[in-house]
């Protein structure tokens, strides 16, 4: 009987221990990784396949336009390429971010002098020319109004001695519009943009119309006549480079005493720029010249009242 007890103790015990080892061996094996599968030797192994992003799509870019009430930093450069063409001058020639009256008019000059559509708004167009190196620059004030540069001698001495000589044609009559403003006291010349409307300008002369309204108002067309030198029947003065706008009124220079220059009448060049003459346009002397080589018979001379606030 004892041994019978033995040999089942023994057992027991046996299976105790058997039982802890299995234990023991789950225990140390928990949590780890599995183990990583035998690579068969020569085989290649294939890459899982990786998917391609797609491409984000690009904003499409606004298209920049600058117009009047515009504030944005883009017209601190519009300005600043006005200004460097001499279409734009601001106080203390500083750029501002106001897209205001002024840059409005020099995008508007800007544009009529480069062939563009006179809008005064900078949109792609305008400013892709404005940038680049085909930009042209602005005619400047002297360029159009060249007396402001000459001497005195100039204005109202000069005399290239000729008496009888006279031009031998004209540019075509529709080439020039003529615009004389009384209240001003301005006489203006333009010639045709791309669309075929008198707006570019291209002279700008200081004239002395008739007083007392003696100068008649509304559209003519310039009349033949040139007369290079020549004595006014009514009180026996002289002018030089008389071009008839109709009938007895011309463009024409101040006064003299005689056919010489140097007998200019000095209360008529003192009120040059006033309405003082008995119903002719006076001029200076390279102005009337001007006219009188190139203003052919035919030309549109336009005479206005003018406005006070113009």
């Amino acid at each position: 009987m004892a041994n019978k007890w033995r040999k089942t103790a023994v057992f027991v015990a046996a299976a105790l221990l058997l039982m802890a080892s299995l234990l023991a061996g789950c225990s140390a094996n928990a949590g780890q990784p599995a183990a990583e599968p035998t690579a068969t030797p020569g085989a290649t192994a294939t890459p899982a396949p990786t998917k391609t992003p797609e491409p984000t799509p690009s904003p499409t870019p606004t298209p920049v336009v600058l117009e009047e009430g515009s504030k944005a930093p883009e017209v601190v450069k519009l300005q600043e390429r006005l200004m460097e063409l001499d279409y734009l001058h601001l106080s203390d020639d500083k750029a501002t971010d106001y897209y205001g009256p002024a840059t409005q008019a020099a995008v508007s000059t800007f544009q009529k002098q480069n062939g563009l559509t006179n809008s005064g708004i900078a949109d792609d167009e305008t400013l892709a020319l404005l940038y680049s190196d085909k930009a042209k620059e602005c005619d400047t004030f002297l360029k159009l109004a060249p007396t402001v540069g000459m001497s005195f001698e100039e204005l109202v001495m000069s005399d290239d001695g000729t008496r009888d000589q006279y031009p031998k044609g004209f540019p075509e009559a529709g080439t020039y519009k003529i615009i004389v403003d009384v209240e001003h006291q301005v006489t203006l010349v333009y010639t045709k943009d791309d669309d075929g409307n008198y707006t570019i300008p291209v002279r700008y002369m200081l004239c002395s119309s008739g007083k007392d309204g003696a100068t008649p108002l509304g559209t003519f067309k310039m009349n033949k006549y040139h007369v290079r030198f020549s004595q006014f029947a009514r009180d026996k003065t002289y002018g030089q480079y008389w071009t008839q706008i109709y009938g007895a009124f011309y463009f024409h220079t101040i006064l003299y005493d005689r056919m010489d220059t140097s007998t200019y009448i000095d209360e008529v060049w003192e009120k040059l720029g006033t309405a003082d003459s008995h119903g002719c346009v006076r001029l200076s002397v390279p102005d009337a010249k001007w006219m009188w080589y190139n203003i052919a018979p035919g030309t549109v001379c336009v005479i206005r009242s003018g406005d006070a606030d113009d």
